[in-house]
């Protein structure tokens, strides 16, 4: 009697795939968010490199990256105010839009758009690659 051992090959490739595009996309989202940090880093004003260093990325749950500038090391104080607004600034929003008294310096949205599409195509082909590469049995 022949066996027909088709249907069971099929299946086995076909659970392997959400697997193989986890795993490839999360390791090309970690490749983007640093192609996207690095290309800010190189956008933002190099005065005393705060700025710079406080550019980062993590990740943000499953098949997501969060990258972010600021934070406490640009936060300073900028006035005692009686009424509690905002006696603190976060100075990488200042740099970035700039000030009554300051020219914007764009650093943060412009290094996102650059590097973005490029990131998106990188997972596209990626996990399509991944895909083939499961049903071709790599």
């Amino acid at each position: 009697m022949a066996k027909n051992n088709g249907l069971r090959d099929l299946q086995r490739r076909l659970g392997k795939i959400p697997a193989a595009i986890k795993r490839v996309a999360e390791a090309t989202l970690d490749q983007g968010a640093e192609e996207i940090v690095q290309i800010q880093k190189r956008l933002a004003p190099h005065e005393d490199g705060t700025l710079q260093d406080s550019i980062r990325w993590k990740r943000d749950g499953e098949l997501r990256r969060l990258i972010t500038a600021g934070g406490p090391t640009t936060t300073k104080k900028v006035r005692n105010s009686e009424k509690g607004n905002a006696p603190e600034y976060d100075y990488a929003l200042a740099v970035e839009f700039g000030t009554q008294k300051m020219a914007p310096q764009p650093f943060f949205w412009p290094g996102y758009r650059v590097a973005k599409k490029r990131a998106v195509n990188r997972v596209k082909r990626a996990t399509a690659k991944a895909i083939k590469d499961t049903f071709n049995g790599k």
